[in-house]
């Protein structure tokens, strides 16, 4: 099983970051740097005290040396013990500006990151989408992104403050005792080796199980909500329940183990940390050296003991948290580089629909397909008229008006507005109003739904009512206590079928495009309801291009001309 290094997952996020990100983590490590200098001297001031305070003379020898005689004992001591606590002060101070600093710029790093990771998104491909589950979006946006920097940035900044830390007052244990220092450095690569070679596989293997365990579990609440209605009727709540309480379980005992694993190192460095308190005390015995001597010594060690132990504990429980990140991180880097690059769309500021849309020797085929959805489409639709395409299922309909409207792109030959401009840009957007057969409503009001995106505090107040007139809402609104405030509720659940067409009418009326796009708009609703709606669709099709599918050719009476699509394939043009 493959256990990528931390090393390499450190790489791929800093093939993430900006280069102002980049330059954001020198100032990261010059405040780790800053506080490790201080608790160097702290350590260093704490031993010198713990000697004034056994031999007074000790301390007016260092005094007369800085010019300052005749002092006290007493006084002495009281100089030293304020010198100590400010520098204890200052130190902690410093340490308390390096950790704000530090989450407040890691903390922007991450909604910033977001935030790109989503417009990159947003820029994909539309046939991108068709072959994922968008549960895989929700885990890495919401999720692996918190994952990586959470449990990742977050914890590795924490190491890279507590590791520097770490060396300089090693580096004090040196200065004092040199014997203990190598000691110190023995247990610590042996206990590096077990950290490396058998806690941080685990680890991994941890986060992948939990990062798989999380993406069906949400997949299975998704499933849940959504089809929840069907759920009832056909008596399944046990069957998705139990999908969801399989994959939450599974979570929650890797969870149990992987913290009952951290638990482990802050047992072992404590018995460390005793045993070689124990260890020196023997040591300096040995060694003849006087109560007097070894104050200082133990001083030092004891405040360096008590300021590394639970420093290890962090570096050890953060290793381990961000090896069991490391999937996350994986996930995240090949997202980001899959969907990069991957713009369908440009842009055309000098874009005019006047004459026509023309397929030319169009074929499309799915990605992974076997054999093309669309060949050798050759039509030309002129500004104005209003076109049907009639056809069974599978048979092409939606896959030809999804080229039309720039989401897809042809595997060959071109579709161009007025014979030069790409239907894939922003600007041929701008035109259309699209009508689907299942419309997408927010659970939010009537005028949110159909001004769809623009902010409340924005919206165009006569365009909204123009919309609601032309696409026949004006009745069904007034009827309504809260008017076009009403809620919808999550996907128009409190609405009929023919409502939500209405609002969906609306929707694309509301910038009053010269273009609509109906793709079987009406093919949910019974006879009645879609004769009304009909009705209303002929109304607002006036001095507009018309491109309609449906199933039934009745459906397309009132149309100029008709295509028939078989196969993938333009059979044949009936005009009216």
């Amino acid at each position: 099983m493959s256990n990528p290094s931390i090393f390499s997952a450190l790489k791929k996020i800093r093939s993430l970051f900006t280069y102002t990100e980049k330059l954001k983590w020198i100032g990261i490590f010059a405040f780790a740097f800053c506080t490790s200098v201080l608790e160097m001297i702290t350590a260093l001031v704490i031993v010198l005290f713990a000697q004034v305070i056994n031999q007074p003379e000790t301390g007016q020898r260092y005094m007369q040396k800085l010019g300052f005689s005749s002092l006290s004992p007493s006084r002495v001591v009281f100089i030293m013990a304020i010198a100590c606590g400010l520098i204890y002060l200052i130190k902690n101070i410093i340490a308390g500006i390096e950790v704000l600093y530090q989450n407040f710029t890691i903390q922007k790093m991450h909604y910033q990151f977001k935030n790109k990771l989503l417009h990159r998104y947003a820029a994909a491909d539309y046939e991108f989408y068709l072959t994922r589950n968008s549960a895989l979006g929700l885990n890495v946006i919401g999720i692996d992104a918190e994952q990586m920097f959470s449990n990742g940035i977050i914890y590795m900044a924490s190491i890279l403050s507590e590791s520097t830390v770490f060396l300089f007052l090693i580096g004090v244990i040196i200065y004092m005792n040199p014997s203990l220092a190598l000691a110190i450095f023995c247990i610590g690569g042996l206990l590096s080796v077990v950290i490396t070679k058998v806690l941080l596989p685990h680890f991994y293997r941890f986060g992948q199980r939990s990062q798989e365990s999380a993406l069906h579990s949400n997949q299975a609440l998704l499933q849940f909500f959504h089809g929840f209605k069907e759920i009832v009727l056909l008596g399944k709540r046990e069957a998705f329940i139990d999908a969801y309480r399989f994959h939450s379980r599974k979570k929650a005992r890797v969870q149990a183990i992987q913290k009952a694993v951290d638990s482990l190192p802050r047992m072992v460095i404590e018995v460390l940390f005793v045993g070689l308190f124990v260890a020196t005390i023997a040591v300096l015995c040995l060694e003849n050296e006087s109560p007097s001597q070894m104050i200082g010594i133990l001083g030092g060690y004891l405040y360096v003991g008590f300021r590394l132990m639970p420093g290890l504990n962090r570096v050890i429980n953060h290793l381990n948290a961000f090896k069991a990140a490391i999937p996350s991180i994986e996930r995240i880097y090949d997202e980001y580089h899959s969907i990069g690059g991957r713009e369908n769309y440009v842009d055309v500021p000098n874009f005019t629909f006047n004459e026509s849309i023309t397929f030319k020797d169009v074929d499309f085929a799915y990605h992974a397909a076997e054999k093309n959805a669309l060949s050798a489409i050759n039509l030309t639709i002129h500004k104005g008229q209003c076109i049907g395409i009639v056809g069974e299922t599978g048979s092409g309909k939606s896959t030809m008006v999804d080229l039309l409207l720039g989401l897809l792109k042809p595997k060959a030959g071109t579709i161009l507005v007025d014979g030069q401009y790409p239907v894939c840009s922003y600007q041929w957007h701008q035109h259309i109003g699209y009508v689907p057969q299942s419309i997408y409503l927010t659970d939010d009001t009537i005028a949110a739904n159909i001004a769809f995106g623009v902010p409340i505090d924005t919206i165009n107040e006569a365009q909204l009512q123009i919309a609601i007139d032309a696409a026949q809402l004006r009745k069904f609104v007034e009827q309504l206590p809260m008017g076009v405030q009403t809620m919808t509720g999550e996907r128009g659940v409190r609405l009929s079928g023919g409502e939500r067409q209405r609002i969906a009418i609306a929707r694309a009326l509301y910038r009053n495009p010269d273009v609509l796009v109906f793709d079987e708009a009406t093919s949910a609703l019974d006879n009645e309801t879609e004769a009304k709606l009909m009705e209303t669709i002929h109304a607002v099709s006036q001095n507009r291009t018309v491109i309609m599918i449906a199933h039934r050719l009745t459906t397309l009476k009132d149309c100029d001309r008709i295509v028939k699509m078989d196969g993938g394939v333009l059979r044949e043009v009936k005009a009216k």
